[in-house]
């Protein structure tokens, strides 16, 4: 019998896309898997330093799911009983339910399977990380909320201490030189018809002897968007040198047709446009194909230091309402995009 949903509490904090989005854009056959032998981080990474994966195409167009089993330390035969020495209370239903597994989630709350036992910190004492579905517990009770949840739990002391709750899930992990912290990669799908996925890189910042994790980049895409399999030899840097040039989700022109209704991941009636930039706009083109007309299409990534002048998808802001730069994916003909000497 499947659960009643009447139980649960639904909170649209944080969401996922419909059915029809579901599936996570891939690179294809060619694609590197992400747990092919995870790079090692600068050693110095700062805000004008491209992540670690953004020179691979095939590894950074790679949305897979990370494995876990490639990470985890000193995994307790208990996970339970391990999470309760640590003082870790997975949020949970007051009761038993019967569920389906085939609808992807437990609706009794977080599994301790999901917890997973990985030192990100560094010090040499395993950590815990939670990434599952999200649930909650609050003045309202207990509640699912749509898409998945990321919490981080140092261990200080013999305790777990808190020190990340964000939404997505991890999809790629880093390591650091010795004795330091990891960083990784998120993936998160938009909520209730948002056709926006993103990726996030977060890296560690120390205070005292807690690590915490701020957002280093972004990267936004769109569902539905034309993900190439073929790259460039080489990546290929240019500046935009048209006025209101155009970033389109599949390389060709398609407008809005007079009559039709806009597909449910479009821009109003913009068709395949998902923004449109200015001349001086900067980005770097990944791959390129030719249309049945012979225009030249390359698939970039624009520079979220210059950003649209219009965009379907606004960018993020953080808690302190502060617009955080985002790279944005599409395709641009190439016929004004100037290459970088």
């Amino acid at each position: 019998m499947r659960h009643p949903i009447a139980i649960l509490v639904l909170l649209l904090a944080a969401c996922s896309r419909p059915d029809a989005a579901e599936k996570a854009p891939a690179a294809g056959a060619e694609a590197a898997t992400a747990s092919a032998g995870p790079p090692r981080q600068p050693a110095a990474a700062t805000e004008d330093v491209d992540p670690p994966d953004f020179a691979d195409p095939r590894l950074f167009l790679n949305l897979d799911s990370l494995r876990w089993a490639e990470w985890e330390t000193d995994v307790p035969a208990d996970r339970d009983a391990r999470l309760r020495q640590l003082g870790i209370t997975p949020v949970r239903a007051d009761s038993i339910v019967e569920f389906d597994p085939e609808d992807g989630y437990d609706p009794n709350g977080e599994r301790a399977r999901d917890f997973h036992f990985v030192d990100f910190s560094g010090d040499g004492v395993t950590d815990v990380i939670y990434d599952g579905a999200w649930f909650v517990r609050n003045e309202n009770g207990f509640g699912a909320m749509e898409g998945s949840h990321i919490k981080l739990y140092q261990v200080i002391g013999g305790r777990g201490v808190e020190v990340m709750d964000h939404h997505g899930t991890v999809q790629r992990i880093w390591k650091g030189a010795a004795g330091q912290p990891v960083s990784f990669r998120t993936v998160h799908y938009g909520c209730c018809s948002d056709p926006a996925w993103s990726i996030e890189y977060f890296r560690p910042v120390r205070a005292g002897d807690t690590v915490r994790y701020e957002r280093r980049h972004g990267v936004l895409g769109r569902a539905e968007m034309v993900i190439p399999t073929k790259f460039l030899p080489a990546l290929r840097r240019f500046t935009v040198a048209n006025d209101r040039y155009l970033l389109r989700g599949s390389p060709q022109v398609q407008d809005a047709r007079t009559g039709e209704h806009p597909e449910w991941y479009e821009w109003d009636d913009r068709g395949n446009v998902m923004a449109e930039y200015g001349r001086g706009a900067r980005g770097t083109a990944i791959a390129e194909r030719t249309d049945s007309t012979g225009r030249v299409w390359w698939f970039v990534r624009m520079d979220g230091a210059t950003p649209p002048r219009a965009a379907q998808i606004d960018a993020p802001v953080d808690h302190a309402d502060r617009v955080l730069p985002i790279d944005r994916l599409g395709w641009m003909s190439n016929r004004f995009l100037t290459p970088a000497p």
